[in-house]
């Protein structure tokens, strides 16, 4: 039995007042009823609301006592409660006893007869057990975490992928590829936070606004002014957009979360301003696939950051990180074609699909059908739970089912909601004030509710990636989820519509031909076009100067870089300061907003036939990649699968060995199942993949090492230091000294037994700017570290590996302390102090040469 579960029994059955203090309620569904027991209007629950979340603790009970009597518990006839049997049975809640002033109930698991398998294997079974399916453990942080009052990493994927951040060399590019849950955005969040304590911003590029406010909620308890720049007409909304370019300006703004929409426009001024300043520190895109997904279809500003990347390192150095939890081939060769140069490129991936979703699929033979199986799996299924539709319409439609129904607790979200209307949505999301969210694929995006139990697809996504990202906003926190899509005849047809528009040959050289017949003369022998140009010449284009006319001489532009005829620039915007009057600034800015540089690189731009040759053959590929993956999706849906769900998503996720564009290593998914209808009917249980632990991936990372150092090494690449047996504190102080001294003078990685470490990091901390990564002697592989200097402290509790005398995997410096009466590893019988050959010094005369 769970922590809470009498005393909310209580609570209910006596009618009692609710405690002030909930904290001690640890299950989080009996949160979530407290919490709506207690809340007044506007976000009052209606019966349906409370008999639902009542259900959820009566499963959740249940199920935490494996197979026990079923519980019961009296709940009052009065509201919220509801008033009429017919709500509790239709929550799948037995009456026991009826009585004038209450109903003695209990919950019966949800086996619906149009699911195979629900029988044997009831679908909510696992989520309200919240059975722990992930199979990753936190690992042990280096010093800096503290910086965001975390100790440990998430995962070792992320502890590899900080640690390739950090020492990734100044103008490079890095691809984070790990699974949602693992912890991905701290490896944008800290760096920039790292690197900007004295000064300097990081420009966070994310998909939605409801992600940038999300990832502002993380932050605020380190960070004290706003964070998220969003469109926001209001007046604290325009003060709150200054207030961030001012600091941005200043280099105290440290990390802003935005839109592209929003840093090619408005932030672009002050972001230009801190690079030639010096302060900018990462350019980021978070949810990069966004790229290749959204940047092909409704969202071209995407598809404009790398031109705005090359126009701003040409400005300052400056390294980029592209994070995706959902990396594809065809997205990777995007990225690396649009994001490789003048740095190198490289890839960290830790792919593990999720385990945590059980996947159900329903055929329903007409829309009423589907309308009666959706409400009754929403009765049924644990909170909080997302329905996704495909277009705004299907929300409004579902969300008006639901009230119609009776639930009150519930809120929208679409492409069109607005800035406020997304912010309190995610607030009370957070707050447990709403328990499902009706919403096309903009929603959920990164943001970190953890315990979502339950996701809904009433459609048919139109490629294997929307669904698998959509179904991965459940079950966040490890433990199971549920997955049902309930799709009609009508949804495949859809989903096929909506596939990836491409613009055609002709059309694509009208539109070029007449942007570039419009061209202004710009530095550098490059051009300035107008990208407000109409299509063409022709009647019915010559005034087409619309958004959507925009969209698709942007996406023309971008297809001519991918085939090599042209490299798309930007250039510095107009400063307010240089005009005389605010008329004639707003004028050069909007002149500035539709134009790009363009540089020529093939002088047969202008050539149809290498439009044919060049361009139709990128077409081309990515409507055959758009084909595959509605094929894998409809694979999916088969009511007769012939292979695991988790073969089909590693299908999509596999990279291969390329020479494209540069040496690339594959990409092996390690493959996870929650439970799915080829699985449930070879009695396959849940598995779980196992997190490939990545390898260092810069050969040559950046790393400084003092003079002071380098003249004690002379020129060698070994050094080692022997101490005496001294008195405790006297040893330690001067030890604690060394290790900052040497910090100082460019060590990065520490190895030392697992008892030192904490003393070490507290050390570690106190030198400022430093990152410092720790390593346990016993463990000790340098394949698995970056190479950089390292320290190796040696106790004796076991012999001297030779390894430790072997440096030629790195240019970096080792400098080993051990104590002077260390065997010789090779000879037992003599000292290692006094047989070897290379740079070597007793602790105190080296403490002594140093000045500590």
């Amino acid at each position: 039995m769970t922590d809470s579960f009498e005393e909310l029994r209580e609570i209910i059955q006596t009618g009692g007042s609710l405690p002030a203090d909930l904290s001690h309620f640890s299950e989080a569904c009996h949160r979530r009823l407290l919490d709506a027991l207690g809340v007044g209007s506007p976000y009052a629950p209606a019966a349906g609301d409370i008999a639902c979340l009542v259900r959820h603790v009566l499963r959740r009970e249940d199920e935490d006592l494996k197979g026990g009597m079923s519980q019961s518990i009296k709940v009052p006839r009065t509201p919220p409660y509801p008033l009429e049997r017919e709500i509790w049975q239709r929550c799948g809640i037995k009456v026991l006893r009826e009585e004038p002033d209450y109903f003695l109930i209990s919950a019966q698991a949800w086996k619906p007869e149009w699911l195979d398998f629900s029988d044997q294997y009831p679908p909510d079974k696992p989520a309200f057990d919240e059975t722990p399916r992930r199979n990753y453990d936190p690992v042990p942080g280096d010093p800096f975490l503290d910086l965001l009052g975390l100790k440990d990493y998430q995962s070792v994927g992320q502890r590899e992928a900080i640690r390739a951040v950090l020492t990734a060399p100044q103008g490079s590019t890095l691809t984070i590829n790990l699974p949602t849950g693992s912890g991905k955005s701290l490896c944008a969040q800290l760096p920039a936070l790292l690197k900007s304590r004295t000064s300097g911003v990081s420009v966070v590029v994310v998909p939605t606004t409801a992600l940038a406010i999300d990832q502002e909620r993380a932050l605020e308890p380190f960070i004290n002014h706003p964070t998220a720049y969003y469109g926001d007409d209001s007046e604290e909304g325009k003060e709150r957009r200054e207030g961030i370019r001012q600091r941005i300006r200043q280099g105290t703004q440290r990390i802003i979360f935005t839109s592209p929409e929003s840093l090619i426009d408005s932030l672009a001024p002050s972001v230009y301003e801190a690079a030639k300043l010096g302060m900018l520190r990462y350019f980021v895109i978070d949810e990069a696939h966004m790229v290749e997904q959204w940047g092909d279809e409704f969202r071209p500003a995407f598809q404009e950051l790398p031109g705005l990347r090359r126009a701003l390192l040409r400005l300052t150095s400056f390294n980029t990180l592209l994070l995706t939890a959902t990396l594809t081939e065809s997205c990777l060769d995007t990225l690396e074609t649009l994001f490789s140069q003048p740095g190198s490129f490289q890839v960290i991936s830790a792919v593990q699909l999720r385990p945590e979703p059980s996947y159900w699929f329903s055929w329903c033979r007409s829309e009423q059908e589907r309308r009666e199986r959706l409400l009754e799996a929403v009765y049924h299924l644990p909170r909080p739970l997302i329905i996704y539709a495909t277009e705004r319409e299907d929300v409004f439609d579902w969300s008006g089912e639901l009230s119609r129904v009776g639930f009150k607790r519930y809120a929208m979200m679409t492409g069109e909601s607005t800035a406020q209307e997304r912010s309190q949505l995610i607030k009370n999301w957070h707050e447990r004030r709403v328990d499902i969210v009706v919403a096309t694929s903009a929603f959920g995006l990164g943001v970190d509710q953890a315990d979502v139990r339950a996701v809904i697809h009433a459609c048919v996504p139109e490629t294997i990636d929307r669904f698998y990202q959509e179904v991965g906003r459940g079950g966040r926190d490890g433990k199971a989820a549920v997955s049902l899509t309930l799709y009609t005849s009508n949804d495949q047809k859809v989903a096929k519509s909506l596939k990836k528009s491409t613009i055609t040959i002709d059309r694509g050289f009208e539109r070029w031909q007449s942007m570039f017949y419009r061209k202004e003369i710009a530095p550098d022998r490059k051009f300035r076009v107008p990208i407000n140009a109409p299509p063409s010449m022709k009647e019915g284009d010559i005034d087409m100067y619309n958004k959507k006319s925009r969209k698709w001489n942007i996406h023309t532009l971008t297809l001519m870089s991918r085939a090599g005829l042209i490299e798309v620039n930007w250039e510095d915007p107009p400063i307010k300061t240089n005009f005389d009057s605010e008329e004639s600034y707003l004028k050069a800015f909007e002149h500035y907003q539709n134009h790009r540089i363009i540089n020529i690189i093939n002088e047969y731009h202008l050539s149809k036939d290498s439009w044919e040759t060049q361009i139709d053959p990128i077409r081309l590929q990515r409507q055959d990649l758009s084909y595959q993956k509605l094929q894998l999706m409809k694979e999916a849906l088969w009511t007769k699968p012939q292979r695991c769900l988790s073969e089909i998503f590693a299908e999509a996720y596999t990279i291969s060995v390329s020479e494209k564009l540069s040496p690339r290593k594959p990409i092996i998914v390690a493959r996870a199942c929650g439970g799915c209808a080829f699985c449930r009917k070879r009695g396959v249980k849940p598995f779980p993949g196992i997190m490939p632990a990545p390898l260092p991936v810069w050969q040559h990372p950046d790393f400084f090492v003092g003079g002071e150092l380098q003249r004690l090494l002379a020129e060698e690449k070994l050094l080692l230091i022997f101490y005496e047996s001294v008195e405790a504190k006297k040893w330690e102080r001067q030890r604690n000294k060394l290790l900052r001294w040497l910090i100082a003078q460019g060590i990065h990685n520490v190895v030392t037994p697992q008892e030192l470490h904490s003393i070490f990091k507290k050390e570690a901390n106190r030198v400022t700017d430093a990152f410092i990564f720790f390593f346990e002697d016993e463990k000790y592989q340098p394949i698995k570290m970056p190479r950089l200097p390292t320290l190796i402290v040696h106790s004796q509790k076991f012999p001297l590996p030779q390894i430790y005398l072997k440096n030629s995997t790195s240019q970096a410096p080792h400098i080993i302390l051990l104590p002077v009466s260390t065997p010789d590893p090779s000879r037992d019988d003599r000292r290692l102090i006094d047989i070897f050959p290379g740079r070597s010094f007793r602790f105190e005369p080296f403490c002594t040469e140093i000045g500590i």
